[in-house]
């Protein structure tokens, strides 16, 4: 009989129980995403849910001799950047980020547990690249097994981007037309928030019609300039989306076609995620890869993302004051 996998949440355990644990064994699961406003449709803490959603669910398709394993279930950070400029969204800095996770680490470390698992599904680059850093410094320093989920999984699926248009297009039930622009509170996260927390979707999100950046620009009458690859005006191309994603998301709190979403296509999305971050996290298990092999692409520019000078170049040249920071 295969073996269900054992999730222990952390605060619900007594001394006694926790003394009981074969900590060296054991696995600790803890989500790092933040509370955001999600479209007027989806709870704020969408992101979360559908980190501990993701890291659940993908228990299920480890090896089984991995599910015997103990899983320790620790209740979510929401220390995050990035986040939609909207009231309800709570912005952290980057820096805040890898010190929770870090002190966090060498916690856990210091009580001999050696696997750590950081699951997330925001895609802001300064979020999951502090996520990175912290457990690149845990690995580095205490010898503890500290991986983002999410940055392995991206590397195998998207080459680093957060993007999944590819990845999810030939599932049934998909339109590739519905994932165009669909980065935040779309088809895809309202699909997977019905499959995980249904009773805390909005109904309304039926009537919610396809928004993207680019339909909202053609709205106004503006175009986004476009250079082909090593064209030198593609940095200013490059800051010019930024500039109007930023500027999209001060007025509008949603990207993508929720109404398209539905409970059904979401199981699909999350098994199919699932199965391939297990695939990855069996290979940490294993000893073929460690933490250093789960670094997302962009992890060698991690100095642009999350040097607090740079942010704030980063800023200025944006021309963007955070109106809840």
């Amino acid at each position: 009989m295969t073996e269900e996998p054992r999730v222990l949440r952390w605060e619900t355990l007594t001394k006694k129980a926790f003394d009981e644990i074969d900590r060296e064994r054991a696995v600790v699961l803890v989500t790092a995403s933040p509370l955001e406003v999600h479209g007027p449709h989806l709870p704020i803490g969408a992101d979360a849910l559908e980190g501990e959603g993701l890291a659940e669910r993908m228990l299920r398709f480890l090896p089984e001799e991995h599910r015997s394993r103990t899983f320790l279930k620790l209740p979510f950070v929401y220390a995050a950047t990035d986040v939609v400029p909207q009231p309800g969204s709570l912005f952290f800095r980057p820096g805040t980020t890898v010190r929770v996770l870090e002190d966090l680490g060498r916690s856990l470390a210091a009580q001999g547990f050696r696997h750590v698992w950081v699951s997330n599904f925001h895609g802001g680059p300064r979020h999951f690249l502090a996520i990175e850093r912290a457990c690149h410094r845990v690995h580095r320093k205490r010898g503890l097994q500290m991986a983002s989920i999410f940055s392995l999984m991206i590397s195998r699926l998207t080459n680093g981007t957060s993007n999944l248009d590819d990845v999810l297009a030939e599932l049934p039930g998909v339109r590739r037309e519905d994932l165009a622009g669909d980065t935040h509170g779309g088809l895809v996260e309202t699909s997977q928030l019905l499959a995980l927390h249904g009773g805390w979707v909005d109904p309304s999100y039926k009537d919610l019609p396809r928004l993207t950046v680019d339909t909202w620009l053609d709205a106004r009458g503006e175009r986004r300039a476009r250079a082909g690859r090593g064209d030198p005006r593609r940095f200013l191309e490059m800051l010019g989306s930024f500039r109007s994603g930023l500027r999209f998301f001060q007025e509008e709190t949603y990207s993508g076609a929720p109404g398209a979403a539905s409970a059904e296509l979401g199981e699909r999305i999350l098994d199919l995620l699932s199965e391939r971050a297990a695939k990855g996290c069996a290979e940490l298990l294993d000893g073929r890869i460690g933490p250093d092999d789960c670094h997302s692409p962009i992890w060698p520019y991690r100095f642009l993302f999350l040097n607090p000078l740079m942010v704030r170049v980063a800023d200025r040249l944006l021309g963007f004051r955070n109106p809840i920071a």
